[in-house]
């Protein structure tokens, strides 16, 4: 079957980020990063989508970069088993994405931070705890076969027009926003800019009483096989 290697990250397809490693800010281009590493960008990082999901693109997005996937069977309908820890995977994202990123004022404007662009001097996001997971065949093949009528039809509906897709491997991660205002921004100002952080990511994040916004456990990758 063939493979789709999906990757999410938040300034996916901006040339512009920069990534700070050991400190010295050094230049780098996140997307080179991703395509690297030999994966394509998506949308948001979120905690949907895990190995074993059903997924399609939400219809007129596409599969050009960046994806905008949604379900084409709820994932507690999916009975999907727990996934393996790639080690060897793991090492090797973990080399490249273990680091702060800064994110520039295309991707501050897609995660609806455009309006106080003006007001924001600097925004980074740092991952860790990056792990790969996967499913083997068989246990997709299961998760499939275990799918009630209606699922089903669903799925062999958009197989049809080779728009069906399932989970195979995904690259997990920790992350922390930061964000830097400058002199003279209000407190509404900051308020706004939690505020855009927790609507982007669903609700995936936490904010404390400082500059920060964190998530646990967000896919940032995925690798679909066509079903």
């Amino acid at each position: 079957m063939k493979k789709i290697a999906l990757l999410t990250l938040l300034c996916s397809g901006v040339t512009a980020c920069t990534h700070d490693q050991a400190g010295k800010g050094a230049p780098g281009d996140i997307g080179s990063t991703i395509t690297t590493l030999g994966y394509q960008t998506v949308l948001l990082p979120s905690t949907a989508y895990g190995p074993g999901a059903l997924v399609t693109t939400v219809k007129g997005s596409g599969f050009s970069s960046p994806l905008n996937l949604t379900y084409l069977c709820r994932p507690d309908f999916a009975h999907a088993p727990a996934p393996i820890l790639d080690v060897a995977q793991t090492r090797i994202a973990s080399q490249s994405l273990d680091s702060s990123f800064k994110l520039d004022p295309a991707s501050l404007t897609r995660i609806g931070l455009g309006a106080n662009l003006s007001h924001i001097q600097s925004v980074s996001l740092k991952l860790t705890n990056v792990s790969v997971e996967q499913l083997g065949f068989d246990d997709l093949e299961q998760v499939r076969s275990s799918l009630g009528p209606v699922c089903k039809r669903i799925i062999d509906t958009f197989s049809k027009d080779a728009l069906a897709y399932q989970t195979k491997q995904a690259i997990r991660a920790d992350v922390e926003y930061s964000f830097e205002l400058k002199q003279g921004a209000s407190a509404d100002v900051k308020g706004a800019v939690i505020k855009a952080l927790v609507a982007a990511f669903g609700g995936s994040v936490k904010t404390d009483n400082g500059l920060t916004a964190s998530g646990k456990g967000l896919y940032y990758g995925l690798i679909l096989t066509k079903v």
